[in-house]
């Protein structure tokens, strides 16, 4: 009987409801009547409220539904459904926990409610052990946030709720601190909640008693990733394609040679690296560990953890990876940190390659060179020996060559030399490696190298200061670099681009005369040859040259026409002379003057960076072998993070065991026939001659086999020449 009544009053109830959204003025009494009955079950549901009562949930979600009809007479409705889940929460039937949450909800999404009660009272309900309670609750405060902060912040709201947030995260129930950061996580990365006082509570749960919150948080701040992908593309093909395109105009236009044709590839490569190199370091932004307002405070802390830790050795690693991190992005001073990472540094040692890592992530230029030479030959002498495997070789030296990326000083100049002797390595990979190593140093100092290890200089050479480094140097400049080499004159600029254009327009569809001066004319070595081979290879030069870029206008002679002020000193012919000290005086005057008299366009900055990719792959005029220093080369620019690729890069692959091989085999047999044809044969034909034989005793064939073996030379040359007249005769 009560199943019976309770379906009549539920059916009543979804009838009542549907007409008062309708006409709520016309059942106004029978709302009264309904609202008196959920008051007399209010009262029955408080004397045993473990139970779930089917009548009074019924009218909690009828009056729920039709509250915005009656926001008057429901005042109070919704005060009394907080007070029932604050005094009862932790004893109520889970069904009618969700009922009387999924009201509240509801009341929320119709305006009925403020946020701030709601969201505090939900909060407090993650105590309870309910996870579907917990999930629901965890939906709705994302929603409602995002819901909230859609036009514009409301700054009001979010740091009541901030505040009430944050004390969770030290709450003494375990699931409460941690869907609070899930949250607070959430909501970062939806980009409501992205400022610093999230970042700083988040941190807080690095020191927090439950790993799985130091987990999720040192997840938070190592794993962000907010660039958009299109973004990416989109600043890619605007700052580094039309320098390319420039570079290969340049080409274009003058004479085809051998000489002219390796500068070319080389600027290409370097071209491709820096883009590679950029968008590597775009892809990954830390944005949260920039926002951490005191990020010594908090390495120091998470390394005093660190030394008394005794979780497994994952949640060791992810919390060095971090103080790394933090290290190396803030240029902290944790001294005490490498001699930590020296103990584990061993090539036995389990994941040795992400420990490298964390060493190379812990070091940057303010880093004392005694306690970074120490680390290097820590990995020097475990590492870098012949006695190890030339596997274990190469990660010691790509461990090395980035820490010294970071750091230059972190090495000595009797180490580097020994390092570059790999170079004639028997195997490829340590060969590679120290290839590497030494391209590093000729690009950063090449002083610290051997005159025979130094590659010829460049214009780029000159550029740099020797006082770099020494420790803690600053190389702080007044002016933009690079730009000695336009005009005083910007509209002068305006002009020419003006020009150039029109120039690339026109050429088009006709032919162009080009002339050389006397200064232009190629090299002895350069002979007529040589132009012709280059001169058939027009064709395929021009298809890659089209391919690189159609859509945008080229820069004809781009950066032989930025370069007005500085290549007609510096052609390439024999009699051109060197730059003095009085022009790199007045070149710095003028790149002052320019620097501080305008502000630069996007078409200048393009100029400035194609003329110095030029100057990386144009040679200095004088000694070949004399070079002062390097200049920073675009994609040498420090990376906030270190890629364990880097470290691990094998450029050789190495041979495989015999279990790996079986492996391989076993697996390529995998739904495969049997190998050779099947002999399908007729189980009804008679046995061969052959098969009879096998079947004989040995006594029946024994004569034969005595008289084959008995026989001398003449008698087996009678038989083979019977049996090749017999074959004579059957053919």
């Amino acid at each position: 009987m009560k199943e019976k009544t309770s379906v009549k009053l539920t059916f009543s109830l979804l009838q009542l409801q549907n007409l008062i959204k309708r006409d709520p003025l016309s059942y106004y009494e029978e709302f009264q009547q309904q609202y008196e009955h959920f008051k007399a079950q209010l009262k029955l549901f408080k004397f045993d409220p473990q139970e779930f009562h089917e009548n009074f949930a019924d009218l909690v979600s009828f009056l729920a539904q039709v509250s915005s009809c009656y926001e008057k007479d429901l005042k109070d409705f919704p005060v009394e459904l907080m007070s029932i889940l604050r005094e009862y929460a932790t004893v109520l039937q889970p069904n009618m926990r969700h009922c009387l949450v999924k009201a509240l909800i509801l009341m929320r999404n119709r305006g009925v409610l403020s946020p701030t009660d709601l969201t505090t009272l939900f909060f407090e309900l993650l105590r309870c052990q309910d996870k579907l309670l917990r999930d629901m609750v965890q939906v709705h405060i994302v929603s409602d946030l995002k819901k909230i902060n859609a036009v514009h912040k409301n700054q009001k709201v979010n740091t009541v709720l901030q505040n009430f947030m944050f004390k969770m995260l030290a709450d003494d129930n375990k699931s409460a601190p941690r869907v609070s950061l899930d949250i607070m996580i959430d909501l970062y990365r939806r980009n409501i909640w992205r400022d610093e006082k999230t970042v700083n509570a988040i941190a807080t749960a690095c020191f927090s008693k439950d790993n799985k919150l130091l987990v999720k948080a040192i997840h938070f701040f190592l794993n962000i990733d907010e660039k958009d992908e299109d973004e990416e593309e989109k600043s890619d093909s605007e700052n580094d394609t039309p320098t390319l395109r420039e570079v290969v105009q340049a080409h274009k236009v003058n004479k085809k040679t051998r000489k002219r044709k390796k500068v070319l590839e080389k600027a290409k490569q370097l071209l491709k690296k820096s883009k590679k190199r950029k968008k590597n370091h775009e892809t990954v932004n830390f944005a949260a560990i920039h926002l951490l307002h005191d990020p010594l405070g908090l390495a120091e802390k998470l390394f005093a953890r660190l030394q008394k830790m005794t979780e497994s050795f994952e949640v060791k690693l992810l919390v060095m990876n971090f103080i790394s991190r933090l290290i190396g992005i803030h240029e902290l001073l944790v001294l005490n940190f490498y001699p930590f990472l020296r103990k584990f540094i061993k090539p036995r040692q389990t994941d040795v390659t992400k420990i490298l890592m964390c060493a190379a992530q812990a070091v940057h230029e303010y880093v004392p060179p005694d306690s970074v030479q120490e680390l290097v030959k820590e990995i020097l002498y475990n590492f870098v020996t012949e006695r190890n495997s030339s596997e274990v070789i190469t990660v010691g030296i790509n461990s090395i060559r980035e820490i010294c990326a970071r750091c230059p000083l972190a090495i000595g100049q009797d180490l580097l030399h020994d390092l570059a002797q790999y170079e004639k390595y028997k195997d490829k990979n340590v060969t590679m490696a120290a290839k590497s190593l030494i391209k590093l140093f000729r690009e950063i100092n090449p002083k610290m190298l051997q005159r025979r290890f130094r590659s010829r200089p460049t214009e780029a050479t000159k550029q740099i200061d020797s006082k770099k480094f020494e420790y803690g140097a600053l190389s702080a400049k007044s002016y933009i670099p690079g730009t000695e080499n336009l005009s005083l004159d910007p509209s002068a600029e305006n002009n020419d681009v003006k020009a150039e254009d029109d120039e690339a327009n026109d050429s088009d569809g006709s032919w162009i005369d080009v002339s050389h001066s006397e200064d232009e004319i190629p090299d002895e070595e350069d002979d007529e040859s040589e132009d012709e081979e280059c001169e058939e290879e027009d064709e395929n030069d021009d298809d890659e040259e089209e391919n690189l870029g159609t859509t945008d206008e080229l820069v004809e002679n781009g950066v032989n026409k930025s370069k007005t002020d500085v290549v007609d000193k510096n052609k390439t012919g024999k009699k051109a002379k060197t730059k003095t000290s009085e022009n790199v005086e007045d070149e710095k005057i003028k790149a002052e003057t320019i620097s501080h008299s305008r502000i630069l366009s996007q078409e200048e900055f393009q100029k400035i960076k194609a003329i110095q990719i030029a100057n990386q792959v144009q040679y200095a005029k004088g000694k070949k072998r004399k070079a002062e220093s390097m200049t920073e080369e675009p994609g040498l620019k420090k990376t906030e993070v270190v890629s364990l690729k880097d470290i691990e890069r094998l450029h050789k692959r190495p041979k495989a065991d015999k279990e790996t091989r079986l492996e391989t085999i076993m697996e390529g047999r995998e739904g495969r026939e049997k190998f050779g044809k099947k002999k399908e044969k007729n189980p009804h034909a008679s046995k061969t001659k052959k098969e009879q034989k096998r079947n004989k005793a040995f006594m029946m064939i024994k004569h034969k086999v005595r008289s084959k073996v008995k026989r001398s030379f003449r008698d087996k040359q009678l038989a083979l020449r019977n049996a090749l007249l017999k074959r004579k005769k059957k053919h």
